[in-house]
């Protein structure tokens, strides 16, 4: 069984989904928005939270991520909960995605050479997201 990871942003998770779809080469999803609800009380969603993203996902490399908008009154801290490790047998491949995603972003671990990959970094994304990039002999197998 798969295992998706969940991004959960703080309003701005249209933004983040456009960025990662130009990074990845794939269009941009279908996005279910709060709209009026009802919410979990039954009644409706406040006129602010109408547009937000409740669910839109994104296929990467064979795996599904999901994003959803944060409720306004309980915001998350962002990149402290999810790293998200992507395994690519391409280096070119590999270099091009890190460098996307490094931009506006901080490169934590420049890739480099270690003791169980030719190739492998850790970034930061603009949006505060943790990718771990690391080179493999072939893909992972997604099923």
């Amino acid at each position: 069984m798969p295992i998706n990871p969940y991004l959960v942003f703080n309003g701005n998770t249209r933004e983040a989904l456009t960025f990662y779809a130009q990074v990845f080469g794939q269009e941009i999803p279908d996005i279910m928005e709060f709209g009026p609800g009802p919410g979990p009380d039954g009644q409706p969603y406040p006129e602010e939270m109408q547009s937000l993203v409740l669910h839109a996902e994104l296929i990467v490399h064979g795996t599904r991520l999901m994003f959803s908008d944060a409720m306004p009154h309980d915001p998350v801290t962002i990149g402290q909960n999810v790293t998200l490790a992507l395994h690519l047998s391409d280096v070119d491949v590999l270099q091009k995605t890190f460098d996307q995603l490094a931009k506006d972003g901080n490169i934590i671990m420049p890739i480099q050479k270690t003791f169980w990959s030719e190739a492998y970094g850790i970034v930061e994304d603009t949006f505060g997201v943790q990718w771990q990039v690391n080179h493999v002999v072939s893909e992972v197998p997604t099923t």
